[in-house]
């Protein structure tokens, strides 16, 4: 094990392998969220799983920036929804965009 001390956004940039789960659990600012999902989402693989933490459609149960990071990924068209748990949500990459790098 490695531990890595970097900002999210750096770390993404040298990442060199593609993933087959990604959790995005960090801040609740929306500058924050949107930075890790655009960091990392595209290391994603087809067919790969994007966890989001912390996802209430209501701003009276919670943050909302979890929330818009969620629709932006569905909204893509790249991703499906499946069963999640709770304030946890999860997405099935299905396919890459026409923006998005691949790894």
């Amino acid at each position: 094990m490695v531990a890595v001390v970097a900002r999210a956004e750096e770390f993404a940039a040298i990442w060199g392998s593609p993933l087959a789960f990604l959790f995005l659990d960090g801040s609740h600012t929306d500058e924050s969220a949107q930075r890790d999902l655009a960091s990392w989402a595209p290391h994603l693989t087809v067919g790969g799983i994007l966890a989001i933490h912390d996802v209430f459609p209501d701003p009276a149960d919670g943050g909302q920036a979890p929330y818009r990071i969620y629709r932006r990924a569905l909204e893509s068209g790249e991703f499906t929804e499946i069963e999640g748990q709770g304030s946890l949500r999860l997405l099935r990459r299905e396919r890459f965009g026409e923006s998005t790098e691949t790894v």
